[in-house]
């Protein structure tokens, strides 16, 4: 989908980057496709989000619609 991402070392949280310059920005873009990260901004990581990977699998899947959907909102592609 065009994020970049961390791979996470022994946490419950992956740490994806924001394609907009303002994470908190983006997150709310991301809610509006029911979809509820982290911005890296109130934990000092600006410009990044925490993904929760404590989720059921069906949550999981559900997400990546909504991930897809705003990637595509910000870069003017296709979801």
């Amino acid at each position: 989908m065009g994020y970049e991402a961390t791979t996470p070392e022994g946490t419950f949280y992956l740490l994806v980057r924001s394609p907009e310059t303002d994470d908190e920005h983006f997150a709310r873009r991301l809610a509006r496709h029911r979809v509820l990260v982290l911005p890296g901004t109130i934990v000092e990581l600006p410009g990044w989000m925490r993904v929760s990977l404590t989720a059921s699998d069906e949550m999981v899947e559900r997400g990546l619609a909504g991930f897809a959907a705003a990637m595509a909102e910000v870069t003017g592609g296709a979801a």
